[in-house]
């Protein structure tokens, strides 16, 4: 049954997005183009990829990968859990030797951990008995198991077979193995790990560092030959992510001591990796006036925030703020314009102001792009206005602009 829908359908991969679904979308339709990408269901990206296309290891959006095994016409718990069993064993009968870990992750679905939990103790038995292998079973506290419970379970290892139940928006229910899963650790290392961190100029997460860039390249495979410019660099998140996706950096801030810091923390990553062939130059400049050289191939980062603020602003202030954020990024994409070539492409972390929960105030120069001489490119499956990171109590969030130079 499942093989010949399988067949019907163009679907061969999907990746569980994160937090901020539309910003994991993104990210997938700027590396791969959106006639490959589509929206599966609220937290599910489907890709016409196989997994072994995707680079997982450089996206930060998604924080599972998984190879479509079939497609079902039905969401009905128990026509599903019928199917299992053999679908279950023709997979496990690929597997290299070893103990087999077990594992079921519903989204979306209407069916509770406890169902869950003795659905995956059926299959135990089942596989026991056909494959003649020790089969060790993760337990389901949740109808979908976290991130670290699929990384530490080696659920998506050689011998691993987490099974995702996924709740298709068209009614379907599409089953895939994770087949990757973000290194929860490799992050906190790369984040609280770093000898250099300065809360005072905000702290950039490793994961939207990635996107950012992702955003900026678009589908350029990173090389050392590649340039990638970050004008506003602090502590160095994105030159240290550009680095490990394989690209040379360029870093640039106002403050030294935030290049020393970067400088710091880079030679901190060269130290703890394999082989970095990046090209590493950082110098001290203001992004309004700075004259770049050589002249990069990608512009990406987060840049000056504004004032951080742990409540709400009044009026008064919130105005000044902007208008003091909005002129100094004014004179920076002015300055940057006539430094780059036609069809550069960039990508900003600029600050939106969260003056109501999901009501967000924005810089003005958003719409002076065109004047600016900036495109702003359009996602086909995200709304300009869904490309935004931030906390629910947070009152500085973080808008992605993707741009190219006019």
């Amino acid at each position: 049954m499942y093989y010949t829908l399988y067949m019907q359908q163009p679907l061969q991969s999907v990746c569980i997005v994160g937090r901020q679904p539309a910003l994991g979308l993104a990210e997938l339709e700027s590396l791969y183009g959106g006639d490959h990408v589509r929206s599966v269901a609220s937290q599910v990206a489907g890709l016409d990829l196989h997994a072994h296309d995707v680079n997982f290891k450089r996206l930060g959006g998604s924080t599972r990968l998984a190879h479509v095994l079939a497609v079902l016409p039905t969401q009905d718990w128990k026509r599903l859990e019928r199917q299992l069993p053999q679908l279950t064993t023709e997979l496990a009968l690929t597997l290299p030797d070893g103990k087999i870990q077990l594992g079921l992750s519903s989204i979306g679905l209407n069916v509770s951990a406890a169902k869950l939990n003795a659905c995956a103790l059926g299959l135990k038995k089942v596989l026991r008995a056909k494959t003649d292998r020790s089969v060790r079973v993760t337990p389901n506290p949740e109808p979908e198991l976290n991130t670290a419970q699929v990384l530490h379970n080696h659920l998506a290892g050689p011998t691993g077979i987490e099974l995702l139940l996924i709740a298709a928006d068209d009614g379907s229910t599409v089953i895939a193995r994770t087949t990757a899963v973000q290194d929860i650790d490799s992050y906190t290392r790369r984040d609280r790990g770093r000898p250099k961190r300065d809360a005072r100029v905000g702290m950039l997460p490793p994961k939207l560092a990635q996107i950012i860039i992702n955003l900026a390249t678009g589908p350029v495979t990173p090389t050392p030959e590649k340039i990638l410019l970050d004008p506003f660099c602090g502590t160095g998140v994105v030159l240290q992510e550009s680095m490990l996706m394989g690209l040379s950096v360029y870093g640039t801030d106002l403050e030294p001591r935030m290049i020393d810091y970067s400088r710091t923390n880079l030679d901190w990553l060269i130290a703890g990796a394999d082989d970095l062939q990046s090209e590493i130059l950082l110098e001290p400049g203001d992004a309004t006036s700075h004259r770049w050289q050589p002249v990069p191939d990608f512009v990406a980062g987060e840049t000056y925030l504004g004032r951080p603020f742990t409540q709400h602003p009044n009026a008064e202030v919130l105005a000044q703020t902007v208008s003091e954020v909005n002129l100094i990024l004014k004179r920076f994409l002015q300055n940057l314009r006539g430094q780059l070539p036609a069809g550069a492409r960039l990508c900003l972390g600029v600050p939106a102001w969260q003056v109501r929960p999901g009501q967000f105030k924005h810089l003005p120069l958003i719409d002076q792009m065109g004047d600016l001489g900036y495109n702003r490119t359009r996602f086909e499956h995200v709304r300009d206005e869904q490309l935004l990171y931030y906390r629910e109590d947070q009152i500085v969030a973080r808008q992605v602009l993707v741009l190219t130079r006019k």
